[in-house]
């Protein structure tokens, strides 16, 4: 069975606090995105995961959703996995909890389990906070640790021009940034009106990014991108997640003519549809 695995974006991301277990929780919208890796899974003797022209990371979320799925349901088959990564690393875009939830999806199908979308996150999120997102794959209001997800049942799509700097950023060493004193609070309500009244100006406007200052502090070279994508003419940019990946928002015109310019100065310029209906 092959798999889409859709990355996603963040179009809010505030902080709200830290809970008992020591979580960051958190207030997101989130919308999946068109670029994605390609999973493919099939029965095995034994559970396999390679990752096409690259070597398997340590730690990888592939890896672990085939350990929670076995946890959960000790009768299934093993599994043998081959990931085609498309979605850089380190870049907030959600590429490893994107392959996560494929598999937990897949699994659900090739077992027959037919588990319920409540089921399927709660197992996601054991293997990573945003892998009950990328199960549910529209674009929603996420709270908690990633857990509780509204979606916002609109189909409006968009273009968004995605920059990848260089450097990644550590999601951990974002949040200690934060806890450090970059504790904004922002209004992810006005973004949720925004996309509901799918207005592109009010969007462009009140987009927010709690973790960009801490991540400009870890990676300056996330701030000189911004500036690049300025002068290449975008009249808005954000980051994505915990960064470094950067999301330039304008006519679809606009971002064809910046992006080939923008080419030449990163590794991964790429216009995607960001959106429900993309």
């Amino acid at each position: 069975m092959k798999k889409f695995a859709n990355a996603k974006v963040n179009l809010a991301l505030n902080v709200t606090g830290i809970n008992e277990k020591g979580y960051h929780d958190l207030d997101m919208i989130m919308a999946p995105v068109s670029l994605g890796d390609i999973v493919e899974i099939v029965p095995s003797r034994t559970d396999h995961v390679e990752f096409a022209g690259m070597d398997v990371p340590e730690n990888n979320t592939v890896t672990k959703a085939l350990e929670v799925m076995h946890d959960a349901f000790p009768h299934i088959s093993n599994y043998s996995v081959r990931i085609e990564k498309r979605v850089p690393e380190q870049a907030g875009l959600a590429g490893g909890s994107a392959d996560a939830a494929a598999v937990i999806d897949a699994i659900d199908q090739l077992e027959g389990l037919e588990l319920s979308m409540e089921r399927k996150i709660g197992l996601g999120v054991l293997v990573g906070a945003d892998v009950p997102f990328c199960l549910v794959n529209e674009t929603a209001r996420v709270q908690g640790i990633g857990e509780k997800i509204r979606p916002l049942g609109t189909d409006w799509a968009f273009p968004v021009l995605l920059v990848k700097p260089k450097q990644g950023v550590s999601t951990p060493q974002a949040f200690k940034k934060w806890d450090e004193g970059c504790r904004l609070q922002l209004d992810v309500d006005r973004v949720e009106q925004a996309i509901c009244d799918q207005d592109m100006e009010a969007l462009k406007a009140a987009m927010v990014n709690a973790l960009e200052g801490p991540a400009k502090q870890l990676v300056p070279e996330i701030e000189e991108a911004i500036e690049k994508m300025r002068q290449a003419g975008i009249s808005r940019v954000m980051m994505t997640g915990s960064g470094s990946a950067l999301m330039g928002f304008d006519k679809l015109d606009v971002l064809k003519k910046a992006a080939e310019g923008l080419r030449d100065e990163f590794a991964f310029v790429q216009i995607v549809q960001a959106g429900s209906g993309g």
